[in-house]
């Protein structure tokens, strides 16, 4: 479920020094567990715990990422198009998790402690994980995101960069990776200085990059025992298919199929199948993801997109029986849960009400909410005469959208209705602390 209409105003106080505006990021089960297989090894390396690193794509087609206190990556869409190889992006993530490693993030969040936006940033990040579920995780957030919020606290001195670089090296060793890699993405960024302010990609503003580093680096990745080790067929698949949904998505339905025109491979016909569906053409998107189906017909991640092509045409329905195949072959994934129960709802019978309750209330105690999953939550609750529950699934998704008035009066209800003390209050009166802040912030 290739979702870009998650509206998280942290994102934007993160990634740009522009007033509070609504930035997107990127749902999709496929494309998350493409990148958590990535960082996997990287975490190992560093000698860190398993899924202690996780990271959030940033729609936003500038090259960029960064890494906040809680070991939370950002990745824009648009490093993923431009970095054709996964051992580039991997090198990215060793650069990120290097200066987790070496401190930087902790140093930089003291800096900025009394920073009024970053703290109003750190807040609303702090919305974002009160929304999935861990109100105290939220509170948590909201103190040690403070130091990165503004690109000010972004940017890292050149000892740093240079201390990031070698860990990064270091981390793509023990991985089995070879560090060259991090020479070829560096070299995208080579002469961004020059460029006008305007032109340059905001990586290299926050990273920045001198001739020193870039002739130590390649000393160090020239060296390494790993040089020369090559990228798995099967990774380089994986990647190559995940880049394709992000083309077919994200440019125009006509360039992505230009692009793929006379391929077959497994990458172009996702890419095709979704151009298709945006053109719109869904009788002809339909057929080019069953001939992907038939192909490989255990893959959940095809069938959610069937799944997700007929449910948008109208077809909820039909749109059933492909969710109930992705989930049965991917049941750890809640996102396709989440997308089954949407799909269900918009049956609207007491049956298929009662199943899709059950199937997005899992989802969520799993993953972060999005507007629509909350939005189909609180329509299955409101359908059952839970309207307290309701409230609170609405108030959470005006908090992801920004909408703090709207957001407030409703976790209000939510919190008057609910049984006092229960997880639901809690999760309303932490709700309403957050957002009093943020007026108050505001002036509101």
């Amino acid at each position: 479920m290739f979702s870009r209409r998650i509206l998280l105003t942290v994102a934007a106080m993160v990634i740009a020094t522009v007033p509070v505006n609504a930035q997107g990021l990127i749902r999709d089960a496929q494309i998350e567990r493409t990148l958590d297989s990535m960082v996997a090894p990287l975490v190992s390396a560093a000698g860190l715990p398993p899924g202690s690193v996780e990271i959030y794509i940033v729609d936003n087609r500038e090259m960029n990422a960064f890494v906040i206190p809680g070991g939370r990556m950002f990745i824009h869409s648009g490093l993923i198009q431009r970095l054709e190889r996964p051992d580039m992006l991997q090198a990215v993530m060793a650069h990120e998790i290097g200066h987790v490693v070496s401190g930087h993030i902790a140093q930089r969040s003291v800096e900025a402690e009394l920073n009024s936006r970053a703290s109003l940033a750190g807040i609303l990040l702090g919305v974002l994980a009160g929304a999935a579920g861990t109100p105290e995780a939220g509170i948590f957030i909201a103190r040690g995101a403070a130091g990165a919020a503004v690109s000010g606290m972004l940017a890292y001195s050149r000892d740093q960069e240079s201390s990031a670089d070698q860990s990064s090296i270091r981390l793509l060793e023990r991985a089995g990776i070879d560090p060259t890699a991090a020479l070829d993405t560096q070299n995208l960024f080579r002469g961004q200085e020059l460029l006008s302010s305007a032109r340059i990609d905001p990586y290299a503003r926050s990273h920045p990059l001198s001739s020193d580093r870039l002739d130590l680096m390649r000393r160090s990745a020239e060296n390494s025992p790993m040089r020369g080790a090559r990228v798995s067929p099967a990774l380089q698949d994986e990647y190559d298919r995940m880049r394709a949904k992000f083309d077919g998505f994200t440019l125009s339905p006509r360039t992505a199929l230009d692009r793929v025109e006379g391929r077959t491979d497994m990458a172009a016909r996702i890419q095709r199948a979704v151009a298709l569906h945006r053109l719109p053409a869904p009788a002809a998107a339909i057929d080019e993801i069953d001939a992907a189906i038939a192909i490989e017909p255990r893959n959940p991640w095809l069938h959610e997109l069937k799944g997700q092509f007929l449910i948008e045409n109208g077809d909820a329905q039909a749109a059933i029986g492909p969710y109930r195949q992705a989930v049965a072959l991917a049941p750890d994934a809640a996102l396709l849960r989440a997308g089954l129960g949407q799909a269900l709802l918009s049956l609207n019978t007491d049956a298929a009400n009662r199943e899709a309750l059950q199937l997005l209330s899992q989802a969520r105690e799993t993953v972060v909410g999005t507007p629509v999953s909350l939005r189909a939550l609180a329509e299955a609750y409101a359908r059952t005469g839970d309207q307290p529950r309701a409230a609170l699934y609405t108030a959470e998704r005006y908090a992801l959208g920004g909408a703090v008035t709207d957001a407030l009066r409703f976790a209000r209800i939510a919190r008057d209705g609910l049984p006092n003390g229960s997880p639901g209050w809690i999760r309303a009166t932490e709700l309403m602390s957050t957002l009093e802040r943020i007026q108050e912030r505001r002036g509101e």
